[in-house]
């Protein structure tokens, strides 16, 4: 999967390895699979994204500020392509990153 990754009007792709990835803000003892910084709302270890039976599922782990898709705070939430995740001042949606992706929906 590709997460499209947006904060303070700055976009960037992010690759994910694997079919798991925690979503937070490096820190010496800590380093997130997608890191968050510079969104100092985001913390260190905020949020999962994964996919499971060909569903995406994210769930926020814990943090200050919780976890938005689509404006509505979601502690677990599946999502689809398109959605709009907000995990502090940063949004991400996820993209397809295989054609077999696209099918999962």
């Amino acid at each position: 999967m590709d997460l499209v990754v947006t904060y303070n009007g700055v976009t960037r792709s992010v690759e994910v390895n694997g079919e798991k990835a925690v979503l937070g803000r490096k820190s010496r003892s800590q380093k997130p699979d997608v890191d968050l910084n510079p969104d100092k709302s985001v913390s260190r270890r905020h949020a999962m994204i994964w996919a499971e039976e060909g569903k995406f599922w994210i769930e926020d782990l814990g943090s200050t500020l919780g976890t938005y898709v689509n404006g509505l705070r979601r502690p677990k939430f599946e999502v689809k392509f398109g959605d709009k995740i907000h995990v502090g001042k940063t949004m991400i949606q996820l993209m397809p990153s295989k054609l077999i992706e696209m099918g999962s929906e």
